[in-house]
């Protein structure tokens, strides 16, 4: 399922990590926060997504919705300055 939604970057997070051959990677997310300042959710982003926005801005996004073995995720296929 498409969805669009209105969202508030709290801060933005780069982690490094391994893979299972021992080769470097970078995770890239967002939190976000919605309605009064209640947190939703982490969004797991791309590293051009990554590099586009910035803390403390809105942004809309529109994400597909999935299902995998650990439950619900939503995948971000773009996100744009809510200017």
């Amino acid at each position: 399922m498409r969805l669009n939604a209105n969202v508030f970057i709290l801060a933005k997070l780069s982690k490094p990590w391994e893979d299972s051959a021992g080769n470097p990677q970078v995770s890239y997310s967002a939190n976000i926060m919605q309605d009064k300042g209640t947190i939703i959710d982490t969004l797991r982003l791309n590293e051009e997504q990554f590099s586009q926005i910035e803390a403390n801005q809105s942004y809309t996004i529109t994400a597909d919705f999935g299902t995998g073995r650990n439950g619900g995720y939503l995948r971000v296929v773009d996100i744009v300055s809510a200017k």
